[in-house]
């Protein structure tokens, strides 16, 4: 059958369920030499190798998770770039994009998008889209239609990325009740400075419209350098005030939060663990934008502080953010890509059982995915498997990789 096969690889220790534990041949870098096998799109069997003394020369991985991305102005960083690389500058760029900005261009970023994503390993996306009052609700319907189209390879979902006050008006609550169809999820910026009163009665509405259509919200939020944490202290008195505990909430970004003191973020992480509330840190946008002040030398890392709200309880999940547009140049939809860069810059390890829960299995929780990641028998055979023996090949420039989707090979 083409969607059965076997294989013998190396598995991070931390991504496998596998029963013989005490023939387990496992090396420095924690990664474990075993036999795979799968059947008509399952694994079958997923034991450790007999020979202790012969190395795999493969790595294999679970297909990945994008937990947040832009593949509506993905590719427009030819036509409008930001050349002075800062956080003002990409939002205005954005903003003259806009005004040419039809649904056709949007829907052919997209489909690039995908097809780059799959090919190079990715089983499920979550993407951002730009929204506004005077956008046509028609790109809703052609956006959900490219939903089912890749369903079959790739999960994919929808964050209308509105601005606060949007929910709150007629056009907010017709496509809440789109999404609440179409499984799509609520989102906006919540980036000081900000009025705190008029953020938190926002916020409000968005609580109780999500509440309302049993949807999600995901914020961008705190993506500043400024005012640490002003934007989630407000979102978790909102909560506290609102009484709304049932939304699943996402934070974004939360880049500001490493300039508070570590018990700060400890407590703040503790408050966001009872509310459930989800992080996703995105190290590479964020650290192109922000703290480009060439007047000191001090060199802050702008990004959320992963270990910290790691250690409060806290789900953290990395993502990849944008792709050569206005808010980031560079990027291919790779997921090698963004743990090439990301990992040495964070200082986590690749080995370590956090780091690859945020690569991984907080992903696939954030997006409540059937399959949690771990390779062990009866899990769907989506694999990326590279030609590599250990972490440093894997973060190599001559990279190559074999994607397998459902057992069959897709590249």
């Amino acid at each position: 059958m083409s969607n059965s096969g076997t294989a013998e690889v190396l598995i991070p220790r931390n991504l496998c369920l596998i029963e013989d534990l005490d023939n387990l041949n496992i090396d420095v870098e924690d990664l474990c030499s075993v036999s795979i096998n799968w059947e008509n799109g399952f694994v079958s069997e997923l034991k450790p190798l007999k020979s202790k003394n012969k190395k795999p020369k493969n790595i294999l991985f679970p297909r990945f998770v994008e937990t947040h991305s832009h593949v509506d102005k993905a590719f427009t960083w030819v036509d409008f770039p930001n050349l002075e690389s800062n956080y003002g500058g990409a939002l205005a760029v954005n903003l003259e994009e806009h005004k040419t900005r039809t649904s056709d261009k949007v829907l052919k970023r997209v489909e690039k998008s995908l097809e780059l994503a799959i090919k190079n390993g990715y089983r499920a996306i979550r993407t951002h889209i730009d929204t506004y009052k005077s956008q046509p609700i028609d790109i809703w319907i052609e956006l959900f239609k490219l939903q089912k189209k890749f369903s079959s390879e790739l999960t994919l979902q929808f964050v209308a990325l509105a601005p606060l006050e949007f929910w709150d008006t007629s056009s907010g609550e017709e496509l809440a009740k789109i999404f609440s169809s179409n499984g799509g999820i609520l989102g906006g910026v919540v980036v000081p400075p900000f009025n705190k009163q008029d953020t938190s009665k926002f916020l409000s509405k968005m609580l109780l419209l999500a509440s309302k259509y049993k949807l999600e919200i995901d914020l961008h939020i705190d993506e500043s350098i400024i005012e640490p944490g002003a934007g989630i202290k407000v979102l978790l008195e909102t909560i506290e005030d609102s009484k709304i505990n049932s939304v699943p909430i996402t934070c974004s970004h939360l880049s500001s939060l490493i300039s508070l003191s570590h018990k700060e973020i400890l407590n703040l992480g503790e408050k966001m663990a009872k509310k459930n509330i989800k992080v996703i840190a995105l190290p590479l946008t964020n650290f192109w934008l922000l703290n480009r002040d060439t007047k000191t030398t001090q060199l802050k890392r702008p990004v959320a502080p992963i270990k910290q709200l790691q250690k409060s309880h806290v789900d953290v999940s990395l993502g990849s953010d944008n792709v050569q547009d206005p808010w980031y140049p560079f990027g291919n939809f790779d997921p090698f890509y963004m743990l090439s860069c990301s990992l040495p810059m964070l200082q986590l390890n690749p080995w370590e059982r956090m780091t690859l829960s945020s690569i991984f299995l907080a992903p696939s929780r954030l997006l409540n995915l059937k399959w949690d990641g771990l390779i062990k028998k009866g899990c769907p055979a989506d694999f990326v498997i590279l030609d590599a023996q250990r972490w440093a090949d894997v973060f190599s420039s001559t990279l190559k990789r074999k994607v397998f989707i459902k057992g069959d090979l897709y590249c």
